[in-house]
C-alpha cells in the first residue's frame, strides 16, 4: 500500500441526503474529507479523520473550511464522495470503508478483518486507487469476532 500524497479536489461532495450538521473546524478541512472529533476532544469540533489520532468518524465535510470556521458535515444516511487513501489498491463496492492513517487525513480504505475499528460507511462504487467514489455514510463500531 502506498498512501496518496495530496487530497484530491472533490467538486460536488454530497450526492444525496439531508442529514447535514454544523461543527467547528479544528483544523483546515477540505471538501470530501471524512471528519471526526479529535482524540483530545473539544466540544462540537471536528478534524480530518486519521486512524489512531481521531475518535469515531462522524461524516464527510460537504465544503472546505478554515480552522475555526463552521463546517457542514454530511452525516448518517447521506451518500457522499470520498477519497481512497491508497495509490494502488482499489475498494470494491459493497465493502465497509474505514478511516486510514494516511498523513493527508480524511481518506478511507477497505475494512479488513484484523482488528476492531470504526467504519465510516459502505462503498457504493468501485473506488480506484487514488480515486474518489460514493459511500453511504453509516458510522459504526465493527468488532472483530473472537476466535
Amino acid at each position: 500500500m502506498t498512501d496518496i500524497s495530496a487530497f484530491p479536489t472533490i467538486q460536488q461532495v454530497l450526492y444525496s441526503g439531508d442529514n447535514l450538521q454544523c461543527f467547528t473546524a479544528g483544523a483546515t478541512i477540505k471538501a470530501g474529507q471524512v471528519v471526526a472529533i479529535h482524540g483530545t476532544g473539544v466540544n462540537m469540533t471536528v478534524h480530518p479523520a486519521v486512524a489512531g489520532t481521531t475518535e469515531a468518524p462522524l461524516g464527510v465535510a460537504v465544503f472546505g473550511a478554515a480552522s475555526g470556521a463552521v463546517v457542514t458535515v454530511a452525516c448518517q444516511g447521506c451518500i457522499a464522495y470520498v477519497a481512497n487513501a491508497d495509490d494502488n489498491t482499489g475498494i470494491d463496492a459493497g465493502h465497509f470503508v474505514i478511516v486510514n492513517d494516511n498523513a493527508v487525513g480524511g481518506t478511507v480504505s477497505v475494512l479488513v478483518d484484523t482488528a476492531s475499528t470504526y467504519a465510516v460507511g459502505i462503498a457504493l462504487d468501485d473506488i480506484a486507487g487514488a480515486g474518489t467514489g460514493r459511500i453511504m455514510i453509516q458510522p459504526q463500531y465493527v468488532s472483530k469476532a473472537a476466535s
